[in-house]
């Protein structure tokens, strides 16, 4: 992309080529990219004219190809939904076609343009493809690159531990390759993890953004001069030192006019509002402010947007058209079973009704018969209920998977470096570097903690996943029920993010530190929580769908209290969606009895929920007002067993 302005002699070059073949193609994209600093637009015209040229002589690969170079333009002009539309477009064609030698370059291209976006998760998807793709070709180029990236994605979401292990990946690639751009790069990453770190670390992160901006320099990188300025312009600001703050900004205005630089020129408007502000100029800071409003807006590009979004369907239909079949087969087997169950429960009924008008004359047979019946119904309903118990199970696993996703994420890294510490040992020692070696041994160590702390939280997190699971065993232990109310909240949650990712909904806490531990069954109150929280979550995702987009006024709590009042203690949960009904309020605990759709519910939750409450001995509440939402009280007696 970064071609000599010779765009003249290029224009001569392709309007003197008359055959219309993948020659005039090649020299068509050389053109464009001349064009694309001063004349982005018209860089973008002539590129569409190449891709229709391709697609009229049947060249896919040049296809492809072409969409790339137009992803990298519009990154470059900062219209990101417009340069993933065709990063996509680019992907697509590059799978049809074989061509796997691109996709380290549009992965790569993907990753960088969502992690400017600011959408982390689809930019760690893509950089980790990357990475992985290239360990596996043993591409050291591309294994930079992208380690590069994820290290940069994981700064941005403050996670700074695995942010530095593989940033120092980089580095230690970067060096072997004498590639100085990437070191500089990662220089000014590892600065950006240090100022976020706190005060102390800013003099030496200052220091790093200075050699970042010599090296800039150096290289002759206008955007990253400009950049670099503006870095250090809010950093100055930051430092409360006003003339350093304001040369920064102003020369990172300066070059960012000079050449043209339309996401610098940008950046360079807000360092320098934030200055003005800072320093008390807030008429000139206001005025810059507009103007920085005005660019940042013009940004995005809707209809782009709506593109790209499109083909990201299109790409992830085939796996969304399995899940869509795979759930129509649940529903329909749900459906199924329901059907059954009720023709049971019904043909039961009748027996019953028979045997009791026949009494008299075949007593003994019809005891015998209701027996049966009564002891299939009852096998039925354990059935049921074990069912409800595996669902409860279900959203209770999907949660852990979030929990122990974290822990597991820091085993895997610091035992990738562990082994790359353990092999530079070894040669350090073969050599008889005593010295470097112990510095290796020392670093090993800390990494072995860092394993082992985290491998115990993940088995703690299993290890309450298999008492969930397994069979009560009725024996109550003092349990600590902020915790366990804390516990079953957060898994409650993300089970249910993990069903649907479109689903979000705030939750607070309002716990009473001193309350004493009490002696229950830890599994069953927890699946009493479990129930009642996830009935919570599920009201106010219903009220939240039937507002509608438009309905911004409302926003979803969940909230949890916990208390003492006289000699119990009360767990409460608090939602603020539609609220129950008065005409249904006393059947909610009957079993069976569900206000949910078919297949979504089976009516035993809050019986069950209710049954477990009582059998300790306390007592389970609820108060409702339609349209404002439900309150859950959970009494628990205060006693010692």
């Amino acid at each position: 992309m970064a071609q000599p302005d010779n765009s003249d002699s290029l224009q001569k070059d392709l309007n003197s080529y008359d055959k219309k073949d993948t020659i005039k193609v090649v020299k068509m994209i050389k053109y464009a990219v001349s064009l694309s600093p001063n004349e982005p637009a018209r860089s973008l015209q002539v590129l569409d004219s190449a891709i229709q040229l391709s697609k009229e002589i049947d060249w896919k690969t040049g296809v492809a190809e072409l969409y790339l170079v137009k992803g990298k333009i519009n990154s470059r002009q900062e219209k990101y939904d417009a340069a993933i539309a065709d990063y996509l477009l680019s992907l697509k064609l590059a799978e049809e076609a074989h061509l796997s030698h691109a996709y380290y370059d549009l992965h790569f291209n993907l990753s960088e343009t969502y992690r400017l976006m600011g959408d982390h998760e689809f930019a760690m998807q893509h950089a980790k493809i990357c990475y992985d793709m290239a360990l596996a070709k043993k591409n050291e180029d591309a294994a930079l690159y992208a380690a590069s990236s994820i290290g940069e994605i994981y700064s941005s979401t403050k996670q700074f531990d695995s942010a530095t292990l593989y940033l120092d990946k980089a580095m230690k690639l970067a060096v072997k390759l004498n590639n100085e751009y990437m070191q500089d790069r990662i220089l000014g990453a590892q600065a950006d993890i240090l100022w976020d770190m706190g005060k102390k670390n800013w003099p030496v992160a200052l220091a790093l953004y200075r050699k970042n901006l010599a090296n800039q320099e150096k290289f002759g990188s206008n955007p990253g001069t400009a950049w670099m300025h503006c870095v250090l312009s809010k950093a100055f600001t930051d430092f409360n030192i006003k003339d350093s703050a304001m040369y920064h900004g102003e020369k990172a205005m300066e070059i960012s006019k000079k050449y043209n630089l339309t996401k610098e020129i940008k950046d360079s408007y807000q360092a320098l509002y934030l200055a003005y502000a800072k320093f008390g100029n807030y008429k000139k800071a206001y005025e810059y402010k507009l103007v920085f409003d005005s660019l940042y807006k013009i940004t995005y590009n809707i209809e782009s947007g709506k593109n790209a979004e499109k083909v990201r369907l299109e790409l992830d239909q085939q796996r969304k058209d399995a899940i869509a079949n795979a759930e129509k087969i649940k529903r329909e087997t749900d459906a199924n079973r329901l059907k059954l169950i009720l023709a049971v429960l019904a043909g039961l009924a009748l027996i019953i009704a028979l045997f009791q008008y026949r009494n008299n004359r075949l007593k003994q047979k019809a005891k015998a018969k209701i027996e049966k019946a009564y002891n299939e119904l009852k096998q039925t309903q354990q059935q049921l209920i074990q069912s409800e118990k595996m669902a409860s199970l279900g959203e209770l696993t999907a949660g852990i998977a979030h929990e122990i996703q974290n822990p597991l994420n820091f085993v895997n890294n610091f035992s990738e470096v562990s082994k790359e510490l353990a092999e530079e040992m070894k040669e350090e020692l073969s050599t008889g570097n005593a010295e470097v070696a112990n510095e290796i041994a020392s670093d090993l160590v800390q990494n072995l903690e860092k394993i082992n702390y985290h491998g115990q939280r993940a088995a703690a997190i299993v290890k309450g996943m298999l008492q969930h699971s397994r069979q009560s065993s009725g024996k109550k232990e003092p349990t600590d029920i902020n915790a366990l109310a804390d516990e079953y909240l957060r898994l409650a949650y993300h089970g249910l993010r993990a069903k649907d990712k479109s689903f979000n909904a705030a939750f607070e806490t309002n716990f009473d530190s001193t309350l004493p531990k009490l002696n229950v069954i830890p599994q069953d109150i927890g699946r009493v929580l479990l129930n009642i929280i996830n009935n919570a979550f599920y009201a106010v995702n219903e009220k939240k769908k039937s507002a509608g987009l438009s309905a911004t006024s409302y926003e979803p709590l969940i909230t949890v209290q916990t208390k003492k009042v006289n000699d119990k203690i009360e767990v409460i949960v608090t939602d603020n969606g539609n609220g129950i009904p008065q005409g249904i309020i006393d059947k909610i605990f009957q079993p069976f009895f569900t206000t949910k759709p078919t297949g979504q519910g089976t009516g035993l939750g809050l019986s069950l929920a209710y049954d477990i409450v009582k059998a300790h001995g306390g007592e389970l509440k609820v108060e409702t007002k339609e349209g404002e939402g439900t309150t859950f009280i959970i009494q628990l007696a205060h006693q010692h067993d």
